[in-house]
């Protein structure tokens, strides 16, 4: 269960553009979706080597009803608080159908 006092923030699903270029590469445009309440978690940050430099990659939890999330997948993208969060898993805790968790990434 999730108590409805924690889901003080707002969470907005963007989700990638659906069209293809000649190469069947998705372009980089993201279109903004629904809205849910969430909690939001910081676990950890650390400094790593991310494209052709060094960022810092920053770990979040999102929790939120299980119910508030219909249609959301890893191939969208988060944005809460002013955070782009980059979805690498959503777990049904305890296969209850009551609180999803949401683990993100942050780069910076």
């Amino acid at each position: 269960m999730i108590s409805a006092g924690r889901l003080r923030f707002v969470a907005t699903i963007e989700t990638p553009s659906a069209s293809q270029d000649a190469l069947g590469m998705r372009p980089d445009a993201w279109t903004t979706g629904a809205t849910f309440r969430a909690d939001l978690r910081s676990d950890n940050a650390a400094e790593s080597q991310y494209a052709d430099g060094v960022a810092v990659t920053r770990a979040y939890e999102v929790r939120a009803r299980w119910q508030a999330i219909t249609g959301l997948t890893e191939i969208d993208r988060l944005v809460i608080r002013g955070h782009t969060l980059k979805i690498n898993s959503i777990r049904n805790l305890d296969e209850a159908d009551r609180v999803a968790v949401i683990d993100c990434t942050e780069v910076v």
